[in-house]
């Protein structure tokens, strides 16, 4: 007899050179070999790091009395995300009583079938600080442009109603490849990977959901639409902060975190120095202008 806890688990992964494994209720999936198996956790004995090559695990199934454990092996996986599979699926094996039969875990396994990606998830039958920002940029904007045309200066009027369109786009691409780049710093150091699976939406207005480590549901809304993370449409493989678990990213390989955060910084910065130029500048001008001429 077993016992275990209905408390939700986080959603662990860990991935290697030779598969994918994470935790998945109350299941460990492993994609290896061309093959995906559904491992639940009354299979399990335990979950070690392995010896040799850093970053490997073995799930190590339970076995009859006298007969050798099937082990299930993964390497070239980080260390780190090894270590925080193996202790939170151990913690999440049920306690058997003294005295049970155990089975052989082999005979438990589920084995799905050839890996591919699966079809795509079908199409599913008021934040006052953003409006206040947005209301006090729109009235200086408006109150700018009123004062080059009072002042029948129509070149920085023309400058001031078209710089809006540089200054903003290039502020926002810059601070949102600051942002990315803080998420990916913060990531590399402390994140805990886990494996998200589709939870509404469609394509890039898809949303997926995933559990931290204090059992807490949450959701993530990836950049790009699941296909370009590569697998399963249905599932995603990401990375989150412990310490502030909505802070999260898909898995992905370095040149394209190169591309997502010095693509809008390349943008950006461009584009917030000419409008910065066209907007700021034109009225620090005009102002200074205005008081060397009355002095």
């Amino acid at each position: 007899m077993e016992q275990a806890s209905g408390r939700p688990v986080a959603s662990v992964a860990v991935r290697g050179r030779n598969g994918n494994m994470w935790l998945e209720g109350r299941t460990v999936r492993l994609t290896q070999d061309g093959l995906q198996r559904r491992i639940p956790l009354t299979a399990i004995e335990e979950v070690r790091l392995g010896t040799g090559a850093e970053g490997s695990v073995e799930v190590v199934l339970t076995a009859s009395p006298g007969a050798s454990p099937t082990v299930y092996r993964l390497d070239g996986g980080a260390r780190r995300a090894a270590d925080q599979f193996a202790r939170t699926v151990n913690e999440a094996l049920p306690r058997r009583v003294p005295g049970t039969p155990v089975r052989d875990g082999e005979q438990l396994v589920e084995v799905l079938g050839e890996t591919s990606p699966s079809a795509r998830p079908t199409v599913p039958a008021g934040r006052w600080r953003s409006r206040l920002v947005i209301a006090v940029s729109a009235l200086l904007y408006l109150a700018g442009l009123a004062v080059f045309v009072a002042a029948d200066d129509i070149g920085r009027a023309m400058l001031w109603g078209i710089g809006v369109l540089p200054l903003g786009t290039g502020g926002f691409l810059l601070s949102l490849g600051m942002t990315w780049w803080y998420d990916r710093i913060v990531l590399n150091r402390r994140g805990v990977s886990v494996m998200a699976t589709h939870a509404r939406g469609f394509e890039s207005r898809s949303h997926f959901a995933y559990v931290d480590l204090q059992g807490v549901k949450r959701e993530i809304f990836p950049s790009l639409p699941s296909r370009h993370y590569g697998g399963d449409y249905t599932r995603l493989a990401i990375v989150f902060d412990p310490r502030r678990p909505t802070r999260a990213a898909p898995v992905a390989p370095g040149r394209h975190f190169a591309a997502q955060i010095f693509g809008p910084l390349a943008i950006g910065l461009p584009l917030l120095a000419l409008g910065l130029f066209m907007v700021p500048y034109q009225m620090v001008d005009f102002l200074y202008q205005g008081i060397h001429v009355a002095h």
